[in-house]
C-alpha cells in the first residue's frame, strides 16, 4: 500500500503512513470482474395480445373464406367421382348407398373438416410468414410481423412447426395464447417452442 501523502510504500496492516504518521484510508476493495452480461439489446417492439387478437379474427375470417372455396372444389370433385363409379364402372347403387346415404360419405366429411381446420389454415400462416412480408394479411393490418430471436425471415418449416405448436396450446385450455400476455418478449407457447417473436413494424 502506498501512503497518499508521501507516496512511500507503507505497511497495508497499519492505519498511519510509517514513514510521515499520515492516516491510511483503508483501499477500497478491488472489482471483481463480472461476468459478461448476456445480450439485452431489443431487436424491436413485442406485439402484446391485444395486436395480436385482432389480426387473428382478421385471418381466421380470410381463412374462412379460403376454406369454403376449397371444400366447394372438393365437393365438385367428389361428386364427379361419384358419378365416374355409377356411369363408368357401373357400380350398383347398393354397394354405394346404404339407408339412402353414401357409404364413403364420411370420407369427404373428414377430409372437408381436415381442409378447413389443417391444411388451409396451415397453407395460410406458414405461407405468409415465411414470406419476405413475414405475416399474414391480419398481422399486415395491425402492423406485426413474425421473425427468428434475432429479428430474421424465418423458414417455411419453421413457420409450420409455428403453426402445429397452437394445437398443443389448444389442448392444454388456451394457456399457450395466455402465456402471450405474461411473458416478457410476448411469447406464446407456439412462439417459444418455435424460436419466434412478432414485432411491431417500424
Amino acid at each position: 500500500m502506498f501512503c497518499p501523502k508521501c507516496g512511500k510504500e507503507t505497511d497495508a496492516s497499519g492505519q498511519f503512513c510509517q514513514w510521515c504518521g499520515a492516516p491510511i484510508d483503508a483501499a477500497p476493495p478491488a472489482a471483481v470482474a463480472s461476468a459478461e452480461p448476456e445480450e439485452t439489446a431489443e431487436i424491436g417492439i413485442y406485439a402484446g395480445l391485444g395486436r395480436r387478437f385482432v389480426a387473428f379474427i382478421v385471418d381466421i375470417i380470410l381463412i374462412a373464406l379460403f376454406g369454403i372455396i376449397a371444400v366447394a372444389f372438393f365437393n365438385q370433385t367428389n361428386g364427379i367421382m361419384y358419378l365416374y363409379y355409377l356411369v363408368v364402372d357401373h357400380a350398383p347403387i347398393s354397394t354405394l348407398t346404404e339407408s339412402g346415404a353414401p357409404i364413403a360419405a364420411l370420407g369427404p366429411i373428414a377430409a372437408a373438416v381436415g381442409l378447413l381446420v389443417i391444411v388451409v389454415p396451415w397453407l395460410y400462416y406458414a405461407g405468409f410468414e415465411s414470406t419476405r412480408g413475414q405475416a399474414t394479411p391480419g398481422k399486415v393490418l395491425m402492423s406485426l410481423q413474425v421473425t427468428d430471436l434475432e429479428g430474421n425471415r424465418i423458414s417455411f418449416g419453421r413457420a409450420t412447426l409455428r403453426f402445429f405448436a397452437k394445437f398443443i396450446s389448444i389442448l392444454i385450455i388456451f394457456i399457450g395464447f395466455i402465456m402471450i400476455g405474461l411473458t416478457k418478449k410476448r411469447q406464446g407457447l407456439h412462439d417459444k417452442i418455435a424460436g419466434t417473436l412478432v414485432l411491431l413494424q417500424d
